[in-house]
This record gives C-alpha cells, structure tokens and sequence, in this order.
C-alpha cells in the first residue's frame, strides 16, 4: 500500500531493535513493508556510525544514516559525509580534564574510532551493549586538541543523572548534553540533535516536513518526535518523548514499531 509519507527516521536501541540487541523479525518486516510503500527508510541513533551498519545490513538498506545522536550523517551508498559536526577542541579538552581528575570514565569519539583511557567495567558495559571496538590509549589528554564527534560519561544511573543537571548548567548554550542509557551522559557540539539532522537530511532530499516519520523512545529522540510530520513512540519510552508524540505504540518488547507501522500503511493513523 502507498502512503504520502516519503522519508522515515527509525531510533534503533528499544525502538526498532529489542533489549538484547536483535531485530525482531517483525519490525524487520515492517522496515520492508515501508521500503514497499515508497518510504525511504533512515536509521536515526546516537550510536557511532560503525556501529549502526551491522543494523543497516540485516535490512538491507543503502539509506542514508543519521549517527551520533545527529552529529553526523552519512550516506550508505557512496560513503559519503552529508553533515559532521564536531565538538571545539577546548571544550572536548574541559569534559576530558573533568573526566580525569574526578576520576570518570569517557568515550571518546574521532574519526569513527572509539578511544578509551583503559578498558575498565565501563568500557565493557558499553562494549556488551553496542559491540563497538575500542582502542585503549592510556591518557585521553594524549587526544588533546583534536575535535572528537561525541563523548560519553559513563557511571551509575543516580551520578549520571547528578551530572547531567551539574553539566547542563555548566555547558547550556555550548554543548549538546543528552541522556540515553542510564549509565549515559552524552556531549556533542551545540546545536546537534536528532531534529536537525532529521530537518537538513529532509532538506536535501526535497521531503516536506508534512512527508516525515519519526519513531522514537528516548531523551534523545525528543526533538525528531518533535520535529517530523508524523511521530511515534513506544509506551516503554521516556514520558516527554510519549507526550510529544503523535501516537504511542505499544511497548518495544510488544514489537510497538511493527504495530505502528501497519496503523500508519492502514490508514488508521497519521
């Protein structure tokens, strides 16, 4: 069945894959019957870009991809870089500095390549949960003057949180600071996120905003659900991403984004 919308950005981790990292083979259908329907499909994750294209091989897309929680975008087919924003070198060297004296572990993001201090519980939290490759350096100051695409803090839930209000303050105006996962504090340069990226990829390809999906859970997708023509997110999502949605799908591990996207081609949503 063909819809009028034309371009549809899809959230990965509690959205589109399940918690424990698959794609359920019913929102892989879903993805497919969207491709049917005239829709190009974008993944849209704060993930790296290496580490959304194991995701856009098992459904087949040449999409462009939207990574980096919106910092970059880069176009499957030819390997080409659309947008890539990066963080002020003194700014990435203040959060590194911080992270160090008071004795934080960071992710730090350059080239597509994941740098770490040390491969400690943190880093193999973050491994277990994304599978992405990190290189060990020692001393991220080592790193300094160079213009990473994204950082992460990583600690428990309650510091995170601390730090995120401790952060937002400090940084409001110059950083993008965002929460995905619990242990997650996320920085990408100021104006960054997944509602500009969403809005420069529609530009591009000539898509009107009324023509845009976007299915979404976290903080981090807040402002594409914000932004797109049409917006989802699933009931196991944050509170501020349901209420700014246009519709609320059933939780992830209901399959919600399958169940979303047959409402949508039905016609009975949107």
């Amino acid at each position: 069945m063909l819809t009028s919308y034309r371009l549809a950005a899809i959230d990965l981790d509690e959205t589109l894959i399940a918690k424990d990292g698959s794609v359920p083979p019913r929102n892989a259908e879903a993805v497919a019957r969207l491709r049917q329907a005239g829709v190009l499909c974008v993944i849209a994750s704060g993930r790296m870009h290496q580490a959304t294209l194991r995701f856009a091989e098992a459904l087949d897309l040449m999409s462009p991809i939207i990574s980096y929680n919106g910092a970059m975008i880069r176009d499957r087919a030819t390997d080409e870089i659309w947008r890539h924003v990066t963080v002020p070198p003194d700014l990435a060297s203040e959060i590194v500095r911080f992270c160090a004296d008071n004795g934080y572990h960071l992710n730090y993001y350059l080239d597509d390549h994941l740098y770490v201090a040390e491969v400690g519980e943190w880093a193999m939290l973050y491994h277990r949960h994304t599978g992405s490759k990190m290189e060990p350096v020692g001393d991220l100051t080592r790193l300094e003057g160079t213009r990473p695409t994204k950082m992460i803090l990583i600690d428990r839930p309650a510091e995170a949180d601390r730090l995120y209000e401790v952060m937002s303050q400090r940084y409001g105006g110059r950083l993008y600071i965002t929460r995905t996962n619990p242990e997650y504090l996320e920085f990408m340069a100021a104006g960054c996120d997944k509602g500009v990226a969403l809005r420069e990829l529609a530009d591009r390809l000539q898509v009107p905003r009324e023509q845009t999906l976007a299915f979404g859970d976290g903080g981090n997708d807040l402002p594409m659900i914000q932004w797109a023509g049409f917006s989802v997110a699933v009931a196991s999502g944050k509170e501020a991403v349901r209420r700014a949605a246009s519709w609320i799908a059933p939780p992830c591990d209901a399959d919600g984004f399958a169940v979303a996207v047959d409402a949508i081609l039905d016609g009975r949503i949107g």
